[in-house]
């Protein structure tokens, strides 16, 4: 007679199958980390060495932060615009410059954890991209399926303005901690919730709107009102840390808006800024073909950029009016809002200003992508071509310093 198997003998080979399955899936999302910041590596240094270069507070042929062209075109380009900001405020703190408080202390202080040179930067900024897949593909696979999970995954590492989650940008740390705490809402893990938001809130102002996200969350899962309001105060503890902060250095706890109008935000009727904003578009038109425009030498303007600004909200637009329905109320409650500010608070020269790199804040536009390119395939090859095209022109225009932010 042979020898009865246990139940352990038999739970065995589903064990081992259940690990093999997720070293292969482990595997696969290494490969997209390293194949996307490959991509936006690659574009961006070879536009670097070949295109011409605008001028940025520098003499002609400089773009900050100075170095040899090897230093400068695989390291240095990663902190251009903002970046140059986040690194100068990890060398030399927020002293004496009021606007440098517009910019959310979080990422810096990291940054000077870890040494203050770009190199921490970047280090950290690739780090926490890859942390930020992990988490979307874990709380995604249990949201909707395994399908929706991996295109999420690929819509969001390939974004046409997905190089700025290799730049010295806190774009990277906010998604980590936007996507680490859904997925630890499904665990109902609310303590380490208050953590991530308090987080977030110090990285971006975006980060006050997830108190929404958690409030709707907790109060349909629980269905307790109080307890809602209690978890989702974590930005509320976050903020009040950093107004805290800017008291003691600028005796002004609201500083950080009050410098807006240093970069000419300023408030606005949302049917105003979108009735400038798409007369830009007609002005600027010429942007879609004209390259030597694009790429001209000489002083950054980045009014061109108005086209591609109300491109993307079209886009962002038309995916959320026909795949919104799929995104849970609790998405909902942060998205509205955080296109709010966007169009309540436009600039003067771009109303869109920054809009292609805050999809990333307004990460629901990226999952209905998803969604839309995983329920009807036909999708996948106009997105695609679109996408990449895109990703190639915006990160040469973001490496040779010619404004995308």
């Amino acid at each position: 007679m042979g020898q009865q198997l246990t139940k352990d003998d038999e739970l065995q080979p589903t064990e081992t199958r259940t690990s093999i399955a997720k070293l292969w899936r482990g595997t696969l999302l290494v490969f997209v980390v390293l194949l996307s910041r490959a991509f936006f590596v690659e574009i961006g240094t070879l536009a670097y060495v070949y295109l011409p270069h605008a001028w940025v507070d520098s003499p002609q042929g400089e773009i900050p932060p100075h170095g040899s062209m090897w230093f400068q075109s695989l390291v240095g380009l990663w902190a251009h615009w903002d970046g140059y900001w986040y690194l100068s405020i990890a060398q030399y703190g927020y002293k004496g410059r009021p606007a440098a408080s517009a910019f959310f202390p979080l990422y810096p202080w990291l940054m000077h954890i870890l040494g203050s040179s770009i190199w921490s930067g970047i280090v950290l900024s690739l780090a926490l991209f890859a942390v930020s897949v992990l988490f979307l593909y874990q709380w995604a696979e249990e949201q909707w399926n395994r399908q929706v999970a991996w295109m999420a995954v690929v819509v969001y590492a390939f974004f046409p303005t997905a190089f700025y989650l290799n730049a010295v940008y806190t774009e990277p740390l906010y998604m980590a901690l936007v996507f680490a705490t859904l997925y630890l809402l499904n665990r109902r893990q609310y303590r380490w919730v208050l953590v991530t938001t308090a987080f977030a809130i110090l990285t971006s102002v975006y980060g006050g709107l997830l108190t929404l996200l958690v409030f709707v969350w907790v109060w349909q899962h629980e269905k307790r009102f109080w307890q809602a309001v209690k978890w989702s105060l974590g930005p509320v503890a976050g903020i009040s840390v950093y107004m805290a902060f800017l008291t003691w250095r600028f005796h002004d706890p609201l500083i950080f808006n009050a410098v807006q109008s240093h970069w000419g935000r300023h408030f606005a009727w949302p049917w105003i800024t979108l009735q400038n904003s798409f007369n830009a578009f007609g002005a600027n038109i010429n942007a879609l073909w004209d390259f030597p425009k694009l790429f001209a030498t000489g002083p950054a303007s980045g009014v061109y950029m108005n086209f591609y600004n109300a491109l993307f909200l079209v886009f962002s637009f038309a995916v959320i009016i026909f795949y919104g329905r799929s995104l849970p109320l609790y998405l909902w409650a942060y998205l509205v809002p955080a296109l709010c500010l966007t169009l309540f608070y436009p600039s003067t020269k771009q109303p869109l200003m920054s809009f292609p790199r805050l999809i990333f804040e307004d990460f629901p536009i990226l999952i209905a992508t998803a969604i839309a390119l995983t329920q009807h395939p036909f999708w996948r090859k106009g997105y695609w071509v679109g996408s990449l095209y895109l990703a190639g022109l915006l990160t040469a225009l973001f490496a040779t310093a010619h404004w995308v932010a």
